[in-house]
């Protein structure tokens, strides 16, 4: 059986659902983890009010630009974040902006109880 965190993501006034699943607390763990973060939170809210690229972003918060890149694809990869390359005249030539997604995130007490502490309990 696998169970589902549920994180409303709204677009331009309109609600669309994204749902992950995770078979196993571990799996919500990570995801929390990813989430609890503090400089990840600082990320998503530079990039809350204005589309941004990472050296922007790591110049912002004092943060190395390798370590915003890769904190800003986790965030992409879970739909937090959106990224689009555009072309600059300025160094660097290509640059990848990113803005965040609003979201919600629903989690309660049930799903946490549902989800087993490991593979060897779903059965």
């Amino acid at each position: 059986m696998r169970c589902g965190i549920v994180i409303f993501i709204c677009v331009k006034n309109n609600k669309h659902m994204l749902t992950l699943s995770f078979s196993i607390l571990p799996e919500l763990a990570r995801l929390l983890s990813l989430l609890g973060n503090e400089q990840r939170l600082a990320i998503l809210q530079a990039i809350s009010a204005e589309e941004k690229y990472a050296r922007e972003i790591a110049g912002e918060l004092g943060i190395s630009r390798p370590l915003v890149a890769i904190y800003l694809k986790q965030l992409e990869k879970l739909g937090l974040a959106e990224g689009k390359s555009r072309t600059s005249d300025e160094p660097p030539y290509l640059r990848r902006y990113y803005r965040a997604v609003p979201f919600e995130l629903v989690l309660n007490l049930d799903l946490i109880v549902s989800l087993p502490r490991s593979e060897d309990e779903t059965g």
